[in-house]
């Protein structure tokens, strides 16, 4: 198996939903793997010094409506959620307490978490709503509970938070492919090229066969 794709993502994030079935399918057509690295997107951007994207109230119009479409071209179920933007802390803290176990529930469980809050109007940041998802994928409501509040899934995103700011991470999904980011599930096509032998651009190439890229 070649290198993992890594994938820099937000459970609140709807693009992220849109593009995890069809980057799996890529993937995997390219004997790849996708390993998960869910993140908490606004404390990445904090930290980068970039307002949240929903903020602005054009780019929230914009948004909810281009959310719609998107569901819709990619042929996935979609409910717009009632409590839209919020904080994933929770969902990401207990995929990342359940993985470090068994990466196969994990992302049973990941999917559920997206599906649940894009398509059933599940509110993510509950902690009895995420206690039913995990006990649905074989953990007990005392377990999930403790991997909710536990050190291991607060250490795990931490950790995963402090990687995607030094790596310049900027939204989600953030794919990265032997190194190099492609940003938002319109970027699949992108990826597909890349994967299928297109070479990433050299800048020292380029400079010496047509002089320096301005």
């Amino acid at each position: 198996m070649r290198a993992p794709i890594v994938l820099w993502f937000d459970f609140a994030s709807p693009y992220a939903y849109f593009a995890m079935d069809a980057a799996e399918r890529l993937a995997a057509a390219h004997e790849r793997e996708i390993e998960w690295r869910p993140i908490l997107l606004w404390a990445v951007l904090k930290a980068q010094s970039i307002p949240a994207p929903m903020d602005p109230p054009a780019k929230r119009a914009y948004f909810l409506t281009d959310m719609a479409r998107s569901a819709a071209f990619h042929g996935i179920p979609y409910c717009a959620p009632s409590k839209f933007p919020l904080s994933s802390h929770a969902a990401a803290r207990l995929y990342y307490a359940v993985a470090e176990e068994d990466r196969s529930p994990a992302r049973a469980l990941g999917r559920d978490l997206l599906s649940g809050y894009f398509a059933e109007n599940i509110d993510i940041s509950d902690a009895a709503a995420l206690t039913a998802i995990a006990v649905r994928h074989g953990t007990t409501a005392e377990a999930a509970r403790a991997a909710l509040e536990g050190g291991i899934g607060r250490r795990r995103l931490s950790e995963a938070i402090a990687e995607a700011v030094a790596l310049g991470v900027s939204g989600s999904p953030w794919f990265l492919v032997d190194g190099e980011a492609f940003f938002g599930a319109d970027r699949l096509p992108q990826i597909a090229w890349r994967l299928s032998g297109a070479l990433p651009p050299s800048r020292r190439d380029k400079e010496e066969t047509h002089g320096p890229i301005c």
